[in-house]
């Protein structure tokens, strides 16, 4: 499932095992109109053996002087044991205004959401085969650059119950911070980052075959993990607007409890961005 997809000066931040806090922060983008689309593949641990596949649409637009308007949607195809599920997947849209800036730094402030769009009962399968995570949240956050790093701190409330039969899933909110750099190496973008996730509470899901009317539901132990990912991205410009894009994730410390679906053993992408 990827979750988060946005664009910065001609790289790309994706399938970071995240909920969609991952939105939120890295290097801004030039005040120009950006349209992409991408590749993206990601397996699961060999527990769950689940794989994912998700063509991703997204574009930036600049609304007003130092502001940027980010939005992306992907559609997914999951696969694993108990069968596959495809869709359209949640939308995420993301706010970034520069508040202050000079000639080697640049403060933003993030604003945004993820919008449940996805059918979370595809072919009847559990909350982690779904192409979203069925829930509408709230995402903001703050990030500095200067020189070539970056930091950025981002919080994603999550709102609401996913109305998937199997599990219920009400996920606990995500606390984000990123170290990040970012430089030049011939005519290629090099990035690097490193993501620290942490899911403030545990989740909470439905009992199987509870007694009626009234549905019981459980915390699962363990959910609330720290994950730690490592994120490399590369890109190249192919003419004056058109740039190439790739990344890869992988975990340096990753949640155990997957039933969200996020948990990731490996993340690779590939796309292009056309600058108008």
């Amino acid at each position: 499932m990827v979750c988060s997809l946005f664009l910065t000066t001609g790289t790309i931040q994706s399938q970071c095992s995240d909920a969609g806090v991952c939105s939120i922060g890295h290097r801004s983008s030039q005040q120009q109109v950006q349209v992409g689309m991408d590749y993206a593949f990601g397996m699961s641990s060999k527990a769950d053996d689940l794989k994912f596949h998700s063509v991703i649409a997204s574009v930036l637009v600049p609304v007003f002087e130092d502001s940027r308007l980010t939005l992306s949607l992907p559609y997914s195809r999951q696969r694993g044991p108990l069968g596959s599920a495809s869709g359209i997947g949640d939308l995420t849209a993301i706010w970034t205004q520069t508040v202050f800036s000079g000639t080697d730094f640049r403060f933003n402030v993030n604003v945004g959401t993820k919008i449940a769009l996805a059918n979370v009962n595809s072919g009847g399968l559990p909350q982690s085969y779904q192409s979203g995570l069925g829930t509408n949240d709230v995402l903001a956050g703050i990030s500095y650059e200067t020189g070539e790093w970056n930091f950025s701190f981002g919080y994603q409330l999550s709102q609401g119950r996913s109305d998937n039969v199997i599990s219920r899933l009400k996920r606990g909110d995500d606390l984000l911070f990123t170290v990040g750099y970012e430089m030049p190496v011939g005519e290629f973008t090099a990035a690097g980052e490193v993501l620290a996730i942490k899911r403030i509470h545990t989740s909470n899901v439905l009992v199987p075959l509870a007694a009626q009317p009234l549905p019981l539901y459980i915390d699962i132990p363990g959910s609330d993990q720290t994950q730690i990912n490592l994120v490399g991205r590369l890109s190249y410009p192919l003419t004056e607007s058109i740039r190439t894009r790739g990344m890869i994730a992988v975990p340096m410390l990753k949640r155990d409890v997957n039933i969200d679906g996020l948990t990731r053993s490996i993340s690779l992408s590939i796309g292009l961005v056309h600058t108008l």
